[in-house]
């Protein structure tokens, strides 16, 4: 089970990863402090749980996402789960039972911002590991390709440290599950994880896409 993705835990207190953080979630200035304290809480949390765990899919999870227009080879499958670990919803619950909102407010801010980027990490991963790369990036409940019903299915053999509930929801929370759609085409990048995505008031979609400037939808499947 690989570890977390070292890169961004490294990244995860400094100046630059907090200022995002601060203006994408409309902090003052004087927010910094307390962001930063947060997430020095966090990361020890972090560095002892969080991980990511990818398997190839097999012909019942691909099927419905390849097309005739792809050649055999052309692309491949992954399933791939990435969490925060357990640590990080009890810290967030222990703020919430003493009524330290404005900390498990900031907590879900740090995570998401984390998770994203864990993304593209994970396919900076796999490039350098195996020369392929993200085309894009499938989801549970995207539509009537990938409903929302076949999660189970995608986490079964895939990690037990990550499971989802009779409602669908993924446990521990800060966890994502996904098809990552892999290609060598150099000419094939990911546009990231709005593509195809249909929801236009989300406040986290793409710069190309919001006035906001956001790089991305803030999304736990």
């Amino acid at each position: 089970m690989p570890a977390f993705f070292t890169d961004l835990l490294d990244h995860f207190p400094t100046d630059v990863f907090l200022e995002k953080v601060r203006v994408r979630y409309h902090y003052d200035e004087s927010g910094t402090e307390e962001l930063r304290e947060t997430a020095r809480e966090m990361l020890p949390l972090l560095q002892k749980e969080a991980f990511w765990e990818s398997r190839p899919a097999g012909p019942g999870i691909a099927r419905p996402f390849e097309t005739q227009a792809k050649e055999p080879g052309e692309v491949r499958y992954e399933r791939v789960v990435i969490s925060l670990g357990a640590g990080v919803d009890s810290l967030q619950d222990d703020y919430s039972g003493q009524g330290r909102l404005s900390k498990s407010y900031m907590l879900e801010a740090l995570a998401g911002e984390l998770l994203l980027q864990s993304y593209e990490a994970y396919s900076r991963r796999i490039a350098e590991t195996t020369g392929w790369h993200a085309a894009r990036y499938h989801f549970p409940g995207d539509g009537a390709a990938y409903p929302l019903e076949r999660l189970p299915g995608l986490l079964e053999g895939l990690t037990e440290r990550v499971t989802c509930n009779q409602a669908f929801c993924l446990l521990p929370k800060k966890s994502v599950v996904f098809v990552a759609e892999l290609t060598k085409d150099a000419n094939v990048r990911c546009e990231g994880i709005c593509a195809g995505c249909g929801s236009r008031g989300c406040a986290f979609r793409t710069a190309r896409d919001a006035v906001s400037g956001a790089e991305g939808p803030f999304l736990w499947h």
